[in-house]
C-alpha cells in the first residue's frame, strides 16, 4: 500500500504532457545529414544551443526557442538584442574565427549549429560528443530548406513551415511587384582596393537578381572576383550598391580614382544599404529583397 500512495504521489507531481511535448518527444531522434555530408543523430530535442553564425542565430530566434539558445559566435550575434547578452564562444584559432572548443564543451550543448569551414574544429567538437551540424545556404531557396531543417532539428517544425511560408510569400510578392519590367543592370560592392563583387554561384547573387537587379559581374567565373573601373565604365551599372558595414560613404565611391565616370556614380545612385538584410542567409533576408527591390525602382 505505501508503495502505491508513493507511485501515486509521484505522478501528481508530475504537470500532464501537453499535445505538443507527446509530438515533440515522438520526432526524436532525427539523423540527417549535413551540408559537409556528415550524418548527425539528435536523440532528443535540444535543450542547450549553440550557434555558431549570426545567421543561425537569427533563426533559432524567429523559430522561438531563444531561451535555448546558450553560446553564440560572437559580436555580430546581435539580432534580435537579447542575443548579444549570451555567451560568445568564438575568437580562438590562428584568425580568431574558430570556437574555443573547452567553452563549448563547459556549455554542455546537444545541438551546436554552423556554416561551412573549420573541418578540424568541427571534427575535435564530435570526438568530444557535441553534435554538429553544418548549413550552408547557396541561394533563397537553399535557405527556405535550411530553416526547415533546423525546424527537424529542434522539435520546431511546425514554427518553421509557418516562417518559411511568410517569406516565401513575401517573395513571390517582391516578384510580383517588378511584373514586366526590364532588370536594372546594378553592381554589388564586396571590398576595394581591390575592388571585389558577388560570383553567379553566391547567396547574394541570387538574393539581388529575386530584387529585379541583374548583376554585372554575371560571367564572373569566382565567388567573389576582381574588378576593374574600366570594366564598370565598360559594362556600366545603373545602381552601385555598397553595404553599411564597410564604412563606405557615396562620397568616398565619387572620389575614388576615375569612379566618376561609372553611370551609377556619376547619376548619384550609389546605395548603401544594410548589409545584415542582404548578406546574412536568415529570416530577415526577405526584408533585404524588399529594401532591394524599392532601390531598383527608383529613378
Amino acid at each position: 500500500m505505501a508503495i502505491v500512495l508513493l507511485l501515486g504521489a509521484c505522478a501528481q507531481d508530475r504537470a500532464p504532457r501537453t499535445n505538443e511535448e507527446r509530438s515533440l518527444q515522438a520526432t526524436f531522434p532525427v539523423t540527417l545529414n549535413d551540408d559537409d555530408g556528415v550524418k548527425v543523430t539528435v536523440e532528443a530535442r535540444p535543450r542547450r544551443i549553440v550557434t555558431f553564425a549570426p545567421s543561425m542565430t537569427e533563426i533559432v530566434f524567429a523559430l522561438g526557442l531563444g531561451e535555448r539558445v546558450v553560446g553564440v559566435s560572437g559580436e555580430y550575434d546581435d539580432y534580435p538584442s537579447e542575443a548579444a547578452q549570451i555567451e560568445r564562444i568564438g575568437g580562438a584559432g590562428d584568425f580568431g574565427v574558430d570556437p574555443n572548443v573547452e567553452k563549448v564543451v563547459e556549455l554542455e550543448p546537444d545541438l551546436f549549429l554552423t556554416i561551412a569551414g573549420g573541418d578540424l574544429w568541427k571534427e575535435e567538437l564530435r570526438d568530444l560528443g557535441v553534435p554538429v551540424f553544418t548549413l550552408n545556404a547557396t541561394d533563397f531557396a537553399d535557405l527556405l530548406g535550411d530553416i526547415q531543417v533546423i525546424g527537424r532539428l529542434t522539435g520546431a517544425a511546425d514554427q518553421a513551415a509557418a516562417l518559411v511560408a511568410d517569406m516565401r510569400k513575401r517573395s513571390e510578392a517582391v516578384a510580383a511587384s517588378a511584373g514586366g519590367d526590364a532588370q536594372v543592370a546594378c553592381f554589388f560592392e564586396v571590398g576595394f582596393d581591390p575592388l571585389l563583387t558577388v560570383g553567379p554561384n553566391t547567396f547574394v547573387f541570387d538574393i539581388l537578381e529575386r530584387a529585379g537587379c541583374e548583376p554585372v559581374s554575371a560571367e564572373a567565373n569566382t565567388d567573389y572576383p576582381e574588378w576593374s573601373v574600366e570594366q564598370l565604365v565598360a559594362d556600366p551599372p545603373q545602381v552601385y550598391l555598397v553595404t553599411d558595414d564597410t564604412g563606405v560613404t557615396p562620397e568616398d565611391i565619387a572620389g575614388r580614382p576615375g569612379f566618376a565616370a561609372i553611370r551609377a556614380v556619376a547619376e548619384g545612385r550609389v546605395e548603401v544599404v544594410d548589409g545584415d538584410l542582404v548578406t546574412r542567409p536568415g529570416p530577415r533576408i526577405v526584408e533585404g529583397l524588399e529594401l532591394l527591390a524599392r532601390l531598383m525602382r527608383q529613378g
